[in-house]
């Protein structure tokens, strides 16, 4: 597993988003080379639910958010899909509506935008890199004491 790995089932690999400053802002990527939901086997569609549960049940779990958002990307070439995970805390609306360029009433589309341009889109500091570092190991630990007691991990 990468520096950012959270953890990996067959056909998905959850890990946290390499350049974001928000602990939690996670990624689900297919292994195959695959543009669209439709183009993956039954098998990988069926993990995909255990994989996006695990997921969110993970993130509620630590940061305790209001919602966990999922988005789906993967328009770049040389990308497979993949979703974006993050939990959407108290703390994070109310700095979603401090910021002057965001409504005082936030949905999902704006905590999207927000995180994507507030806390990513840039190379992180050393500082910025340890405190990523140790947000992983807290998620990664807590990934392996959850997918431990889950009935639905053999089936997947």
């Amino acid at each position: 597993m990468n520096r950012h790995g959270i953890f990996e089932a067959e056909h998905w690999l959850v890990s946290h988003r390499q350049d974001a400053r928000y602990p939690g802002y996670l990624m689900v990527s297919s292994r195959e080379q695959k543009s669209d939901l439709c183009e993956l086997d039954a098998g990988a569609l069926q993990e995909l639910g255990f994989v996006l549960k695990s997921t969110e049940q993970l993130l509620h779990s630590l940061y305790a958010p209001c919602k966990v958002i999922f988005y789906k990307l993967g328009f770049s070439g040389g990308f497979s899909f993949h979703f974006h995970v993050a939990p959407v805390t108290p703390e994070l609306l109310a700095e979603i509506m401090a910021h002057a360029e965001f409504t005082d009433e936030p949905d999902g589309n704006d905590a999207i935008l927000f995180l994507s341009r507030i806390y990513c889109e840039r190379p992180l500091t050393d500082d910025e890199s340890v405190a990523m570092d140790l947000a992983v190991e807290k998620i990664r630990t807590a990934a392996n004491s959850i997918l431990k007691s889950d009935p639905l991990r053999e089936s997947a």
